[in-house]
């Protein structure tokens, strides 16, 4: 089946940027942050621009946590790497992810973080899709929550393509 992305975005760069900088102040008067956990690839750039509404000694790593390969729907089995190279002990955690789908991939990355020693953690998505939720997970900071479609742009692909949009797109059936 052939798709294209939408003509017009779903959430516009100047919808996201007025997001981050909500998410960013909540985030500071809720929740020390000492470590920043991006979850690659899909949130590097939305983790660039929220950890600059953040305190600037906040410290920030990647992990790639997939679970989707080149489809668009979850195979529902999560991949994590590197992981050893991070030392999450006593430390307060956000984790950072581009979106709350079937939820396995974050509830997974929370288990394994309070199991590395993190004093707390917390999650923040850019977007959270709770119609396809598998797992019992909310996040606790949430940029937009969308319907069931595809989302493409802003860091979101399809087969790797579409990352550098800076909005997000739909994707449609041709």
């Amino acid at each position: 089946m052939d798709y294209k992305i939408s003509e017009k975005p779903v959430i516009s760069a100047l919808e996201i940027e007025g997001s981050i900088r909500n998410l960013g102040q909540q985030i500071t008067s809720q929740f020390k942050v000492d470590l920043v956990l991006g979850v690659l690839t899909g949130s590097f750039i939305f983790v660039a621009d929220l950890v600059r509404r953040l305190d600037p000694s906040v410290q920030i790593a990647f992990v790639n946590a997939s679970s989707y390969g080149n489809a668009q729907k979850s195979t529902g089995c999560v991949e994590i790497l590197p992981w050893n190279a991070i030392d999450f002990t006593h430390k307060n955690v956000l984790i950072v992810d581009d979106i709350l789908d079937t939820g396995n991939t974050l509830s997974i990355l929370s288990n394994r973080v309070r199991e590395g020693g993190a004093l707390e953690v917390k999650t923040c998505v850019l977007l959270d899709k709770p119609s396809r939720r598998q797992v019992q997970i909310h996040a606790d900071f949430v940029g937009f929550s969308i319907e069931d479609y595809f989302a493409v742009g802003y860091g979101l692909d399809f087969a790797s393509e579409y990352r550098a949009l800076p909005a997000v797109y739909k994707m449609e059936k041709i």
